[in-house]
C-alpha cells in the first residue's frame, strides 16, 4: 500500500525537475497553486536543517533575530533557571490537593529551581517525599508557564504551573481532575509544538537524544515555519545579493506566504488544531512533517460529528461559559473554528492564520486593538460596524471588531485562562452555520476527517482503526465500527503489530482466551512493537496460562524499554512476589518510589506484596477493560 504523502512527494520531485531547466537560481514566476500543491524544493527530505543562527546573521535576516525571540513563539520553551523563572518563585510555595492528600512545594535553591511532593502521616511527618530539579519551561505569558524535568532521555511534566493572570502557582493543565503526580511522559508531539526541534533516541516516541533540541535552540525557530534551510544558506552564498523580482518566488525554502492558503494553514495547524484523536500516519513520525506538505499526510485529525438532533443544545453553549467534556468545539481547535466563520467562508478559504498574525514581529499592548481592527479593515469598511462611530458601546469598547466579533471565552480545564475563540461571529452565542453540522461518508463512519488533504480519497485502514479506538474510548457507540475495522485487518493485515495488539486485547478481554491473547501479543513484539503495554498484556496473559517464569522475563524486557513506567513496574514487582522474590520486588519498587512515591499504582501493587492474603496471581485485567461492556 502506497504511504500517505507518496503523492505529494512525487509532485515535488517532478517540480524540482522543473525549477532545475527553468533557472538554476532556483526562482520561477508565481504559479496558481492547489490546495495541496507546493513549488518550494526543501520538502525534500534529502534537504538538512541548518540552525536559527544561521538565519540571522548580518547581511540576512538580523532583524528577525533581534524581533521574534520577542513573540510568544519566540520564547516559547527556555531553561528553568533564569532568573525570570526564579524570580516567580522568590518565597517558597506549598499547594495542598485535598482530593489526592498531597503537598505540592515549588521553591529555588541556589540557581536552581525545585518541585516536590509529600503526605503527612497521622502524626505529621512527611512520607512519600521527592525533589526533582526543575530543567526547563514552556509556556508564554498569554497563559501561563508549565516546568519539565529529566530523568535520562526521558522528559516529564511538574504538578504546578505558574498562571499569569493570578500570579499563582496551581495544578497544571489536566491536573484537577487527575492528579498525575511527576509521573506524565512528554511525548514527541509535545516537544514538536512546544520545541520544534526535538532529536530522538532511535525513533523512540518520547525519548529523546542527548542533546535533545537540535542546534541547542530551545523555542520554536526558523524552521519549523520555513523547512530545513541547507539548500537555501547554499543557494545564498553562491549567488549574493540576489534580488528576487516582484512576482518570483524563492524555492529554496518555504515562505509560507507564498503557499496555497491550505498549505500555508497546515504550518499552523500541526500545532494549533486538535481533534477528538490525532492519528500519525503509518510508517510517519510527527517530525517528518515539512512546511509546504499537507500535514494531513502525516497526521489525521478525526471528530465525532455533531448529530442532527443535538442541534439546539451545541447552540446553547455558544452562549454558556465552556465546560470540559462538552460538546462545544475546545478552543485552541483554532482552524477548525475558523473554519465555521463567515467571514472565512466568505472568503473561499483565503482567510488564513497569517492575514492576521504577525509572526516575526510583536505589538506593543497599547497597539493591539489598531494592529488587529486593521487587519479587519483589511476586508470591511468602517460603514460595514452597524454601530455608529458615536454609539456607547462601540466608544466603550474602543473600537475593538475583536472584542465583539472574537470573544475571548474561559478555557475548560485551565485555570485562570482564556483564549480568543477564533470562529468570527456577528454577535455573541450566534448559531453555529451549517457547515458545524456536516455529517460522515461512507468511507469514514462515525467520524470526520478535519484536516483531509485536497488529493486524499479516503483514510489508510490502519489510521481508521487508530483512530476508532481512541474515539471509542470517549464515545462507546464508535466500539462496533472499530471491531469491524479490527476484523477486516485480522485478514488484511495479520502482521501488522498493531492489529495483533489488538487482537491479543479482544482475546484476552473479552474472550479470556489468554493463549491466544499470547499468541497476539509475542508476535506484536517479535514484529517490532516496542509499546509498554504489550510486553505488560503478553506477561499477564503467561502468568494466566501458569507460565510466571516467561512472564517475568517478558516483563524484565518491557522494563529495559521503558524503566519510568509504573503499570510495568507495579506488574513486574507482583511477578516477583508471586515467583517467590519479593526481595527483588521492594527493590524494584524502592528504586522507582525514590523519583515517583506518589503513583497510586505503584502503591497498590506494594500493599499486595505485603499483604499475600489480597495478592492475586489469577486471571488480571488487560488495557482493553471498556471492551467488555460493550
Amino acid at each position: 500500500m502506497p504511504r500517505a504523502g507518496s503523492c505529494a512527494r512525487l509532485r515535488v520531485w517532478a517540480g524540482v525537475i522543473c525549477f532545475a531547466l527553468l533557472n538554476q537560481l532556483g526562482t520561477l514566476k508565481l504559479p496558481a497553486q492547489g490546495a495541496g500543491s507546493s513549488v518550494f524544493r526543501n520538502t525534500d527530505p534529502g534537504v538538512a536543517h541548518v540552525g536559527s543562527q544561521t538565519c540571522v546573521v548580518a547581511g540576512c535576516h538580523a532583524q528577525f533575530g533581534h524581533d521574534y525571540p520577542m513573540t510568544p513563539m519566540g520564547h516559547s520553551m527556555a531553561p528553568a533557571n533564569s532568573p525570570a523563572e526564579l524570580a516567580r518563585a522568590a518565597k517558597p510555595f506549598t499547594y495542598f490537593n485535598k482530593k489526592s492528600g498531597r503537598y505540592y512545594e515549588v521553591y529555588q535553591d541556589g540557581h536552581d529551581l525545585y518541585q516536590s511532593v509529600y503526605e503527612l502521616d497521622k502524626s505529621g511527618r512527611k512520607i512519600n517525599a521527592a525533589t526533582h530539579r526543575m530543567d526547563y519551561v514552556v509556556g508564554a505569558a498569554l497563559t501561563g508557564y508549565s516546568y519539565l524535568f529529566r530523568i535520562g532521555p526521558w522528559l516529564f511534566q511538574a504538578p504546578l504551573s505558574y498562571y499569569s493572570h493570578s500570579g499563582t502557582w496551581e495544578p497544571s493543565p489536566g491536573y484537577a481532575d487527575d492528579d498525575l503526580g511527576f509521573t506524565r511522559h512528554i511525548t514527541t508531539q509535545c516537544m514538536a509544538c512546544h520545541n520544534g526541534e526535538p532529536v530522538l533516541n532511535d525513533k523512540r516516541d518520547g525519548v529523546f537524544a542527548d542533546p535533545s533540541f537540535r542546534f541547542g535552540e530551545l523555542a520554536i525557530g526558523c524552521e519549523a515555519c520555513h523547512g530545513p534551510g541547507e539548500l537555501h544558506v547554499k543557494e545564498m552564498q553562491a549567488h549574493p545579493g540576489r534580488v528576487l523580482g516582484p512576482n518570483e518566488v524563492d524555492t529554496s525554502i518555504v515562505n509560507p506566504a507564498r503557499l496555497s492558503p491550505r498549505l500555508a494553514d497546515d504550518v499552523c495547524r500541526a500545532c494549533h488544531q486538535a481533534g477528538d484523536a490525532a492519528v500519525v500516519m503509518p510508517g510517519k513520525s510527527v517530525l517528518d512533517f515539512r512546511p509546504g506538505l499537507p500535514y494531513g499526510d502525516f497526521v489525521a485529525f478525526l471528530r465525532r460529528p455533531i448529530k442532527p438532533e443535538k442541534r439546539d443544545e451545541v447552540n446553547r453553549l455558544e452562549a454558556q461559559p465552556p465546560v470540559r467534556g462538552s460538546m462545544e468545539q475546545p478552543l485552541w481547535w483554532k482552524n477548525s473554528s475558523l473554519e465555521l466563520s463567515a467571514c472565512y467562508q466568505a472568503s473561499h478559504g483565503k482567510l488564513t492564520c497569517i492575514t492576521c498574525h504577525s509572526i516575526h514581529h510583536t505589538f506593543k499592548p497599547e497597539d493591539k486593538v489598531a494592529f488587529y481592527r486593521g487587519k479587519c479593515l483589511g476586508c470591511h469598511s468602517e460603514t460595514t460596524c452597524k454601530l455608529k462611530p458615536t454609539d456607547a458601546a462601540r466608544v466603550e469598547g474602543g473600537d475593538d471588531c475583536v472584542a465583539c466579533h472574537m470573544e475571548k471565552r474561559a478555557i475548560a480545564g485551565i485555570a485562570h485562562s482564556s483564549d480568543t475563540k477564533h470562529r468570527i461571529v456577528r454577535f455573541a452565542g450566534q448559531p453555529l452555520p451549517e457547515v458545524a453540522f456536516v455529517q460522515p461518508g461512507p468511507e469514514l463512519p462515525g467520524l470526520l476527517w478535519l484536516n483531509r488533504p485536497a488529493d486524499a480519497t479516503s483514510l489508510s485502514d490502519r489510521s481508521q482503526l487508530e483512530g476508532y479506538w481512541t474515539v471509542a474510548r470517549k464515545d462507546p457507540s464508535l466500539w462496533p465500527l472499530w471491531l469491524r475495522k479490527l476484523d477486516e485487518m485480522r485478514k488484511t493485515a495479520p502482521d501488522d503489530p498493531l492489529v495483533l495488539d489488538y487482537l491479543g486485547a479482544v482475546a484476552l478481554e473479552q474472550r479470556k482466551d489468554s493463549p491466544a491473547a499470547a499468541g497476539y501479543f509475542g508476535r506484536a513484539l517479535k514484529l517490532g512493537s516496542n509499546e509498554p503495554m504489550t510486553y505488560l498484556n503478553l506477561a499477564v496473559a503467561l502468568q494466566n496460562m501458569g507460565r510466571s517464569h516467561d512472564a517475568e522475563t517478558v516483563l524484565e524486557k518491557g522494563i529495559a524499554v521503558a524503566p519510568w513506567n509504573g503499570p510495568l513496574i507495579a506488574r513486574m514487582a507482583i511477578q516477583y512476589a508471586i515467583d517467590e522474590q519479593s526481595w527483588r520486588a521492594y527493590a524494584l519498587i524502592r528504586k522507582y518510589r525514590q523519583a515517583f512515591p506518589e503513583d497510586p499504582v505503584v502503591r497498590r501493587a506494594l500493599e499486595q506484596i505485603n499483604d499475600p492474603r489480597i495478592l492475586n496471581p489469577g486471571p488480571q485485567n488487560s488495557t482493553a477493560t471498556d471492551l467488555s461492556k460493550h
